[in-house]
């Protein structure tokens, strides 16, 4: 019981809603001026035929009194029967159709008799001759009612006015309940579905609310708009889906071109042949962390190494042994490394370790030990081989340049001593 009351509920709000709707206010003013206008037509060509009729009426009343009162009131005046024809004359006027008459009689017509209202147009008047036996014996003049027939079309202008405006505001309030029924709120049920469509969101198919499914206008307009926004969803999806795909393959693509601009980065400061930084990179490295010393003030070292007796390698067994060993030189060194410094080919067979935040004394330590690691390889081939070390401390004021000249002078001092040792800078006060 309660659903059926919240159903009716539901179904006069809506009806309401129809009727209140922009729509149904220009269908309503269109339907009252159509009915307005039919209702004045059609009661136009009603009131021309009813008037036709009553005047039709009005000349049978007229031809009455012609044919049945006309023969009594000439009789009276041929015997000159002045109350005869008083009476006559009065059943005359009493006709609904007459206003008034006037008798003339007697020798020339001179007497005069007169009964209702003569005071309308002689224009409309109707003249009829009294004759006896072939002798004029009067003549009558009649005046038409015509208030009568203007009343009679009066009220009949009233009565189908009321009627026809009752007939249209009626036919007009159900034609608009029907389409507001059958059509508006329908159309209401569409636009908020069309309101609320999503396309990002899941897609359901609008279906009308309706007691019976029945193929009609408006089911093949709802399954054109599902068929659309099913396209619509369906072109957003595939948009989406392909965004996405871009945007992977853009995201694969940025990050192969970022790969290989690392990788040509790395080969433009590696060496080619051993795999060590080369002398570009180095020197862009060195002006980083010898600026980073003098800001910071922080130690920084550098151990430059040569491979003892290369040439010879080279003269007996050839340059491909010989890269051979500098590319196993460069792998011993490299595992020696503590993190943070860096390995360079300096030129030809030597080679410069890096080494920020390090003091004198732990790059020589570390150079000590390299050499003592490398005098204990075996090479392929060559067997052993030894280097030669020279190690340098940054000091306030260097350069690139003067940080390296005393490492080459402490490697000098190295080979010219024997080689495979380690010697150290001379202090400045020395130098």
């Amino acid at each position: 019981m309660h659903k059926a009351s919240a159903r009716q509920e539901s179904g006069h709000r809506r009806l309401l809603a129809g009727l209140t709707s922009r729509l149904s206010r220009r269908l309503l003013l269109w339907i009252v001026c159509i009915s307005a206008l039919t209702a004045l037509v059609s009661t136009s060509v009603q009131l021309f035929f009813d008037y036709r009729q009553d005047l039709s009426e009005l000349e049978k009343g007229m031809r009455y009194i012609q044919q049945n009162q006309l023969p009594g009131l000439a009789d009276a005046a041929w015997n000159f029967n002045v109350p005869g024809m008083q009476v006559q004359l009065e059943g005359i006027g009493h006709s609904p159709w007459v206003a008034g008459a006037s008798l003339r009689y007697g020798p020339s017509l001179q007497a005069t008799l007169e009964t209702g209202k003569l005071g309308g147009k002689d224009e409309m008047a109707y003249r009829y001759p009294l004759l006896r036996h072939g002798v004029l014996v009067g003549q009558i003049r009649i005046l038409p009612n015509l208030h009568t027939l203007y009343n009679r079309t009066i009220d009949r202008i009233v009565i189908v006015l009321v009627v026809q405006t009752i007939k249209s505001l009626i036919t007009s309030i159900c034609i608009l309940l029907l389409i507001s029924w059958m059509i508006t709120h329908h159309l209401t049920q569409l636009a908020r579905f069309a309101k609320s469509f999503r396309p990002d969101k899941r897609f359901k198919p609008f279906v009308l609310r309706r007691r019976a499914a029945r193929q009609d206008e408006l089911t093949v307009l709802v399954d054109s708009l599902n068929d659309a926004y099913a396209r619509l969803q369906q072109a957003h999806e595939f948009e989406a889906n392909h965004n996405e795909i871009l945007l992977r393959e853009v995201a694969e693509r940025t990050a192969e071109l970022r790969e290989a601009q690392n990788r040509l980065a790395r080969l433009a400061v590696t060496d080619k042949l051993t795999g060590a930084m080369n002398r570009q990179g180095l020197e862009e490295r060195f002006a980083v962390e010898i600026q980073g010393a003098t800001d910071n003030n922080t130690p920084l070292a550098i151990i430059l190494m040569d491979i003892d007796n290369f040439k010879p390698v080279n003269d007996k067994w050839g340059h491909l042994i010989g890269d051979q060993v500098l590319q196993e030189f460069v792998a011993v060194l490299d595992g020696l490394l503590p993190a943070g410094s860096i390995l360079a080919r300096w030129g030809g067979e030597e080679f410069l370790i890096l080494c920020p935040a390090t003091t004198l004394g732990q790059a020589t330590e570390l150079a000590h030990y390299m050499c003592s690691r490398i005098a204990q390889h075996r090479f392929a081939v060559v067997n052993r081989k030894t280097g030669s070390f020279g190690v340098s401390a940054w000091h306030a004021g260097d350069s690139t340049y003067s940080l390296v000249k005393r490492a080459d002078e402490a490697l000098y001092r190295a080979k010219s001593t024997g080689r495979n040792r380690v010697c150290v800078e001379a202090s400045p006060s020395t130098a």
